[in-house]
């Protein structure tokens, strides 16, 4: 089947031809904005001036005429209004022409789908682009969203820091260029590489949900004050792809996945693939990449996927074609795709024990996004050793500094939470130089483990339990930080009472801000409802629990459901 692809979401008009999964052609023309952001008026009147020689010129290379063309594809969503629709004219027109079928394609799931062309089996996928930062993983006929940007895509972020700092759209390659210390005409221009500094800004991780205003800012008022553009460019892409890195290790580690798949246009960035590769050597896993050409917005993508969705029997009509810009990647059901149905969730190099059970000494438990897990015995005690191995992705200072404040800030927690009222693991012993904590062993299976294995009503017992837990916790102004069912270890179900404890609090803190007590109840929603799919009806009871245990969840509720606009965004200009 011969399908042309049009790509329109923002500033790129492409056109792209597959035939029977190999790509013939992949043409883009690119609206470029004389000074500023991408003004979404300037680019459609862009797609509309180049979008027929684009198309022509697709045709040409993969040696076809419009006669030749079985189906036609577009990007539906996301993206800006005023684009979007130019390209959705130009594939009805063309199908209306032709009397050929039409199919609007969700423009993220392209981006996934043409990196899976790679053979990646089931991988985490890591998806920065400009508008969309994403950790996805496919569960139960749909790519289900574990973690996302929470203001900006990474993308825009480095396109807005690079108008503020004087580099020309787009500010991507040229920041990458800058942070090697190479010479950019008009910014740094010198008879060689400098080696720039890596100056401190705020790495903000929540779980598997990132943000980057803050790095924005910082980077800016670090140039107010003097820093060379080198040394910004070059902190804020290991600051903010260091971030990338670790929520998507901790996806890896909760899903149970020993595959990354990178997707969208700032999967370019040489750097960003490097770390990636690095951090799945140091996991024995893989990481795969699509070439550049096919890692931007590009309408190759788009065809392959629309090849792929009425090779599946879906059929759109024109009445299907409205576009959509909040299209959500997991609102997508992909039913070309084998479902992964999760039982009980395996992750490679973890064991999890059964209530009462006492491990071998050195038999490693656990691998997690930052430690390993070890068995020992501390003073005759059955005990865990909770060891930080230096991540090979980061830069050196910047990890030592990262394990250091984590160590300290979780013996800290873990002490605040039990007199919370909370269950957790009593720490034994601590050594900073080493980054290793000595806890007591909590015999039993995490509970994201066999969550889905249990019996209905054992299920919500569990989840009650959660609900009540993190109601103590946020009762006490204190948040977690990483709400999920890979952090609590299920000792025993008995009479309606499920014994769980809370394990992991590097991420947590003390706050009175109902924010951040909002970011965890989202956090833990939106992985609960990624990996447990199929069991959604169960999460009443935590919140059941929660309300019980604190007074004001009402607040936190809305807070969660006010943050749920940021997260479901479209592209920013």
């Amino acid at each position: 089947m011969k399908v042309l692809g049009i790509e329109s979401t923002a500033h790129t008009f492409g056109a792209g031809v597959v035939d029977d999964g190999t790509v013939l052609s992949n043409v883009r023309d690119m609206y470029v904005p004389e000074e500023g952001g991408i003004h979404p008026r300037e680019a459609a009147e862009h797609h509309v001036r180049v979008g027929g020689d684009v198309v022509k010129r697709a045709l040409g290379e993969a040696g076809m005429s419009e006669g030749d063309i079985d189906l036609v594809a577009f990007s539906k969503g996301p993206g800006l209004g005023p684009c979007l629709r130019v390209g959705a004219t130009v594939a009805r027109v063309l199908s209306l022409k032709r009397k050929i079928p039409i199919i609007g394609a969700n423009h993220c799931v392209a981006h996934l789908e043409i990196g899976r062309m790679l053979q990646a089996r089931d991988p985490v996928l890591l998806y920065a682009s400009g508008g969309n930062t994403q950790i996805i993983a496919f569960v139960k006929g749909r790519y289900r969203v574990l973690g996302e940007t929470l203001d900006i895509g990474i993308g825009n972020m480095l396109d807005k820091l690079g108008r503020e700092l004087g580099i020309p759209f787009p500010a991507g390659p040229k920041i990458e260029k800058l942070a090697r210390g190479e010479p950019l005409e008009g910014i740094l221009e010198n008879d060689g590489p400098l080696s720039p500094r890596l100056l401190e800004l705020p790495y903000s991780v929540k779980g598997m949900d990132v943000s980057f205003s803050g790095i924005m800012t910082a980077a800016l008022s670090l140039r107010d004050r003097g820093a060379d553009i080198p040394s910004i460019c070059h902190s804020v892409q290991e600051t903010a792809f260091s971030m990338l890195c670790e929520v998507t290790e901790r996806a890896l580690a909760h899903v149970g996945s020993e595959e990354v798949l990178l997707g969208g246009g700032v999967a370019c960035n040489g750097r960003l693939r490097q770390m990636v590769s690095v951090m799945m050597e140091e996991r024995g896993g893989r990481s795969f990449a699509p070439p550049p050409s096919l890692s931007v917005d590009n309408g190759a993508m788009i065809a392959y996927l629309g090849e792929i969705m009425y090779d599946a029997g879906i059929r759109h009509s024109l009445e299907d074609t409205m576009v959509d810009q909040r299209f959500r990647t997991d609102q997508v059901e992909a039913v070309w795709k084998r479902s992964r149905d999760l039982g009980r969730i395996v992750t490679p190099g973890t064991r999890d024990l059964e209530p009462g059970e006492l491990p071998r000494p050195g038999e490693v438990l656990g691998r997690g996004a930052e430690a390993v897990i070890t068995a020992g015995t501390y003073a005759g005690i059955p005990s865990v050793v909770k060891e930080r191995p230096p991540k090979g992705y980061r830069l050196p200072e910047l990890d030592r500094s990262l394990t250091s404040a984590r160590l300290r800030k979780e013996v800290r927690m873990l002490r605040a939470m039990r007199e919370a009222g909370v269950r957790t693991p009593h720490v034994l012993d601590m050594d900073e130089g080493s980054g290793r904590i000595v806890m007591e062993l909590v015999p039993g299976p995490r509970l994201a483990s066999v969550l889905n294995i249990l019996r209905e009503d054992e299920r919500r017992d569990a989840l009650r339990r959660m609900g009540e837990m993190v109601g103590d916790l946020h009762r006490n102004d204190i948040v977690h930080g990483d709400i999920t069912t890979s952090n609590f270890i299920l000792g025993s179900l008995s009479g309606g009472n499920a014994d769980l404890c809370l394990i992991d609090a590097s991420l947590s803190d003390r706050t009175e801000e109902m924010e951040r007590k909002g970011v965890d109840l989202r956090l833990f929603r939106e992985v609960y409802t990624s990996t447990h799919a199929g069991f959604e009806d169960a999460l009443d009871e935590f919140f059941v629990g929660y309300r019980d245990r604190f007074s004001e969840a009402g607040k936190a509720e809305e807070k969660m459901k006010e943050i749920d606009g940021r997260g479901r965004y479209i592209h920013q200009d």
